[in-house]
């Protein structure tokens, strides 16, 4: 997946949103299938205050992005989520703000990687630039942008660019501080190490049961590059919207918004195609209105899909979680899919090339209080290729998304990772998609010791490592991990604020990631 020789390696942040707080800067940045279902209705898998079962999928998330390196958790919280829309301007990535990042890059290569990074505003200019840092083999970097100062990186939205010398991944925090209480909000991303010209994004809404959403998308390119957006309705191959943002300047992102577009209908969701005339990174944003207003998700769409795509989290009321899958067929025929859940549930339809249609795992027939997985496969004469998204999410307002593997690895990175750091936790699951039964193993950067699952984990099995429980960790502990396994696996991580009277405060602190393997 990477190339292992030394050489410089550029990761795109997509997009940023820095503003200023305190006089401190701050970066954010067949049969048919059932109808679909809310992307809030269907999220994450975090264990409530009792005892973790198996070890909650939904973990802790990322604090230096929901308020800072010191986050706390709020003091006040409404008795239920109240139904009142976001306040302040529609900024990127959704209604409202401040938002605030950070990110961490994880250092996947043979030797010492020396990295660096630069921040560019929507002319393209480099508004920020940082010095070199030295990142061991396995361990990882962690930059808030609230540390950083400059007298011409202002309050705005910036997009950026991470360049080491050996093989790393980054994954990208943004929030609300939680100041703000119910409308707290936040989620994050994978940075981007292979930009390409054509990317497909499985689930676009225009008031879909509330939630909206936007693509920003970022000229990984010194030079001007236009971009081009075509949506597709459920069930057609023809696009129902098409738009074009040209003239981007390098390094520069733009953005695509669907709120009010009158060519999308409500409670509808859409898929769409996004192409350049030159490399580009985009990332997609869901955000809530209404009795959803603090909910916020964000996914990286996928440059290709695969006629077998992995889902290692799928959850029907796990600690009150659920999730729903939206998979779309970017072939160029009718897709017949079959999905197969890992506790032994099954699924056929067809799919229109192009379109997306979606899965609510409430009404999949998987058990209630159950955390698996799923094999989702394009089968018939001709195969399609597929991609899918995965949302995650529970009644007090904890939303996150992933999306699903076309391939597994025998080592997955892990860049964030958190056990109580600042009330956040994580969770860490992987999924089998190897030949054979297998064990697998997690270790972390900088801490002594490893883990192994006490036995075999079966083909399509999950089994879940969570960070808040793992007694290698001491309170407090961030950073980065690694999972391996003598097969391929597949792994996604959640995080969030999942104990005492955080787990049932009414905000969205829950963020997940793929793990990145090699």
């Amino acid at each position: 997946m990477f190339t292992r020789h030394a050489r410089l390696i550029t990761i795109v942040l997509a997009v940023a949103v820095l503003v200023v707080l305190g006089g401190s800067t701050v970066l954010a940045q067949g049969p048919s299938f059932p109808t679909p279902v809310p992307p809030t209705k269907a999220p994450a898998t975090q264990p409530t205050s009792a005892a973790p079962k198996v070890a909650p999928t939904v973990a802790p998330a990322a604090p230096g992005t929901k308020s800072g390196p010191a986050i706390t958790v709020p003091t006040v919280k409404p008795a239920q989520p109240a139904a009142q829309p976001r306040t302040g301007a529609k900024v990127v990535p959704a209604p409202g703000g401040p938002f605030a990042s950070a990110f961490r890059v994880q250092n996947l290569g043979t030797a010492t990687a020396s990295c660096s990074y630069i921040f560019y505003d929507a002319a393209g200019a480099a508004q920020y630039t940082s010095t070199a840092t030295s990142v061991n083999v396995g361990d990882s970097m962690f930059v808030y942008t609230p540390s950083l100062s400059s007298s011409t990186f202002v309050a705005g939205q910036y997009s950026g660019v991470v360049s080491c010398d050996q093989q790393v991944a980054a994954i990208v925090n943004f929030s609300q501080p939680l100041s703000v209480g119910a409308n707290s909000s936040g989620d994050n991303y994978a940075g981007i190490t292979t930009p390409t010209t054509t990317w497909y994004a499985p689930a676009l809404y225009n008031n879909y049961y509330n939630f909206y959403t936007n693509i920003v998308v970022q000229n990984a390119t010194g030079s001007a590059v236009n971009v081009h957006l075509d949506i597709f309705p459920p069930g057609s191959s023809t696009a129902v919207y098409t738009a074009d943002n040209n003239n981007v300047p390098g390094y520069a992102s733009t953005t695509f918004d669907q709120s009010g577009l009158s060519q999308l209908a409500t409670n509808v969701s859409y898929s769409a195609k996004i192409t350049a005339t030159g490399n580009v990174a985009p990332i997609v944003n869901i955000y809530g209105q209404g009795p959803y207003a603090w909910e916020l998700y964000s996914y990286n769409p996928l440059a290709a899909g695969s006629t077998t795509v992995y889902a290692p989290v799928i959850l029907n009321n796990f600690y009150g979680y659920n999730s729903a899958m939206s998979i779309q067929n970017i072939g160029t025929g009718t897709a017949t899919v079959h999905v197969v859940y890992g506790t032994g549930q099954t699924f056929d339809g067809t799919i229109a090339a192009g379109s997306s249609t979606s899965l609510y795992t409430p009404a999949s027939g998987v058990p209630a209080g159950t955390a698996t997985g799923a094999t989702i496969t394009s089968t018939g004469g001709t195969p399609q290729p597929l991609v899918v998204l995965v949302n995650q999410s529970n009644s007090v307002g904890r939303a996150a998304s992933y999306t699903g593997f076309a391939a597994g690895a025998k080592t997955v990175r892990l860049p964030i990772a958190f056990r109580r750091y600042f009330a956040f936790n994580s969770a860490t699951q992987c999924q089998n998609v190897g030949a054979n039964p297998t064990k697998m193993t997690i270790s972390y950067g900088g801490v002594s010791g490893s883990f192994t699952t006490p036995s075999n984990v079966a083909v399509g099995a999950t089994y879940q490592f969570y960070q808040g429980g793992d007694p290698l960790l001491v309170d407090g502990w961030s950073g980065s991990a690694t999972v391996t396994a003598a097969e391929n696996i597949v792994c996604v991580v959640n995080e969030d604020q999942n104990e005492g009277s955080a787990a049932t405060t009414y905000m969205d602190q829950f963020y997940s990631y793929d793990g990145i393997g090699q």
